[in-house]
């Protein structure tokens, strides 16, 4: 299966024989060295590491591998991995774990290829304008958990420590080459992880589904989206009683999957950008979906926002906006999604900074389903976590 974003594709590989088919793929491309980045410990405890390297063995490829990769990579983090990879020159890199490490991996493949600093490459098409038409390598990608659906969009967020906020690389150029999706690697995330990414997840489909900005030509994006709501709904709460049900992991991992195509597609909103500033306090993908009833309750002051909602009733269930919104809380609610008010660490001075920092990301004010003008931002931003946090 294969995925174009202008004119960058993804191959998809699922399934049980996907690295089989990664395999082959690596014996086409004649590939003799190959870095693998991973999480510090999470691959060897899936078993992921142990599987691909068993996969790569046939290949006749050298192996290296990068593993200091921590849960939010900063800068510097990816910094080190760039001069790894000038150190290396592998022909091929592979990202295996969440979306940290993909994030990461595609950060310091571009910069490593391009010699740009890290930092001129954050916003949209940063990339693309300083080399246009320049075919770049790829990563390819293979998730360990199932929420951000890094392994098919052109971002990577990475933690600017010093401006403590997490900033967006937004890029054709990130898209993988390649994504192998391999449900049994996701068997050994704790209940807390399988929460959080299917959060995230969830805010993904819906977020995208939400902007009508970005509708032209992409209703099967849409329709995507309904469907990996539809999935989440009915094989999340599975798992997150305990079952070990092989086909409800592959039921979420194809959400997370569809979550990936959908903002590949149609951009995040305000929910993604006021986490940013709250990395290392709250997991990304709870913040995110409990952001999300706020500020879409500003959405539906616009009315094509609000008839957008209506169409969302038919996953989510309620007759009016206001009633789906209602029933998206009772689906938190259901899963047993903590919320914003049970994380101390969510200061009143760090949302003040939250608001004053969104200029770091603005592109995320103006692809908002209802965008949000940069001199009205603070007070903007501060009514919706007013809201968040009732």
């Amino acid at each position: 299966m294969q995925f174009l974003l202008r004119n960058e594709e993804t191959t998809l590989f699922n399934g049980d024989d996907s690295l089989a088919m990664l395999e082959e793929l690596m014996l086409q491309k004649a590939c003799r060295r190959v870095a693998v980045f991973t999480g510090r410990s999470s691959a060897d405890r899936s078993g992921a590491w142990a599987t691909l390297l068993s996969a790569l063995r046939y290949t006749d490829c050298a192996v290296v591998r990068f593993k200091d990769i921590p849960a939010e990579p900063d800068m510097q983090t990816v910094e080190n991995m760039r001069r790894f990879l000038i150190q290396e020159q592998p022909d091929c890199v592979i990202a295996l774990g969440g979306g940290s490490v993909m994030d990461a991996a595609k950060a310091a493949y571009i910069t490593m290829q391009t010699q740009l600093p890290l930092a001129e490459c954050f916003g949209s098409d940063r990339i693309s304008q300083a080399f246009p038409g320049k075919k770049f390598r790829r990563i390819i990608a293979i998730p360990t958990t199932s929420g951000t659906g890094s392994e098919l969009t052109q971002y990577s967020n990475i933690v600017n420590l010093p401006g403590q906020v997490k900033q967006l690389i937004s890029d054709p150029v990130l898209v993988p080459e390649v994504a192998v999706l391999r449900a049994d690697f996701t068997a050994s995330m704790p209940r807390n992880v399988t929460l959080a990414t299917g959060c995230d997840a969830l805010a993904h489909l819906l977020e995208g589904w939400l902007n009508v900005n970005m509708d032209d030509g992409k209703e099967y994006i849409n329709q995507a989206a309904a469907v990996g709501v539809d999935l989440l709904k009915n094989y999340l709460p599975q798992l997150l009683s305990g079952a070990q049900e092989l086909q409800a992991r592959k039921a979420v991992q194809i959400a997370s999957a569809l979550g990936g195509l959908t903002i590949r597609n149609k951009s995040t909103g305000l929910p993604h950008l006021l986490s940013f500033s709250w990395f290392g306090r709250i997991e990304h993908g709870i913040a995110a979906a409990r952001l999300l009833p706020a500020a879409w309750r500003y959405y539906i002051g616009r009315p094509a926002v609000a008839e957008r909602t209506q169409e969302i009733a038919s996953v989510l269930g309620g007759s009016t906006p206001e009633e789906v919104i209602t029933a998206y809380e009772k689906l938190l609610d259901d899963w047993q999604v903590p919320r914003l008010k049970d994380f101390p660490e969510l200061t009143a001075a760090l949302l003040e900074t939250t608001c004053r920092s969104a200029g770091a990301n603005r592109m995320k004010l103006d692809l908002a389903p209802r965008p949000v003008p940069l001199e009205a931002s603070a007070n903007i931003l501060k009514n919706i976590l007013n809201e968040a946090f009732k």
